[in-house]
């Protein structure tokens, strides 16, 4: 099977579409969850959000295949169009969510409800450095095992798993100055349901079609070249 790097070579140097919409297969369900829960819960807006991932990847393919794995790549551009596609009152109104999640979370029991722990993973996960994020990303959100987690990030199985270790016990000392009690057991178990969730049915080809009309020139609605159609967000 082809690596994503290879895929992205394939896409770069050949324009293969095959190739592109095999990465968007692979990678969908990462961006269109993270989209997902740093919108609100916001389904409509989370799709807009990972199309306009994708379409990222698709024009600024060349640049990136010097990279080990596209992964962190993805993840960290789907929370900057998220936040950038979020207005203002939707930051208020989650921001009165959040406060009454962390009510709730300083309670007796430790965190073990993803429901309620899901409105600040993701600032959790973007406080840890680049290659914990990485491990932690592939592990929990793409279901990597510690085996082909450490073939493709240079370490043993063992020196994955305490990566993971080390990353999960960073994760609750940040929860913890967040005033949210919890325990990297409880937050690995919590993370570890997420990789079985897969994204709205048709929403890979819908990214595809976008995405690789938008490399082309050619407007994401009506497939013309040199529409006047308006990207949100971008």
């Amino acid at each position: 099977m082809n690596d994503d790097i290879s895929l992205l070579r394939r896409y770069a140097q050949e324009r293969s579409e095959d190739a592109f919409a095999e990465l968007v297969r692979r990678h969908l369900n990462l961006v269109f969850f993270a989209a997902l829960r740093q919108t609100g819960g916001n389904a409509s807006l989370a799709e807009d959000v990972t199309q306009l991932v994708f379409a990222d990847l698709a024009r600024k393919a060349s640049s990136l295949t010097n990279r080990p794995v596209l992964t962190g790549w993805l993840y960290t551009s789907s929370r900057f169009a998220a936040l950038k596609a979020w207005r203002s009152e939707r930051r208020r109104q989650i921001r009165e969510q959040e406060a009454y999640n962390m009510r709730e979370l300083t309670q007796d029991s430790p965190v073990a409800d993803w429901d309620r722990l899901q409105p600040v993973i993701d600032d959790v996960l973007h406080e840890l450095d680049e290659r914990d994020r990485e491990a932690v990303l592939l592990r929990f959100f793409e279901g990597w095992s510690f085996a082909d987690l450490g073939a493709k990030l240079a370490f043993s199985e063992d020196a994955a798993r305490k990566r993971i270790e080390r990353a999960l016990d960073k994760m609750r000392a940040s929860l913890a100055h967040r005033g949210v009690k919890s325990t990297a057991v409880a937050i690995g178990l919590a993370l570890g349901n997420q990789a079985g969730i897969a994204a709205p049915a048709g929403l890979a080809a819908t990214v595809t079609g976008t995405a690789l009309a938008g490399a082309h020139g050619q407007c994401g609605a009506c497939g013309r070249q040199g529409c006047c159609e308006l990207w949100l967000f971008v």
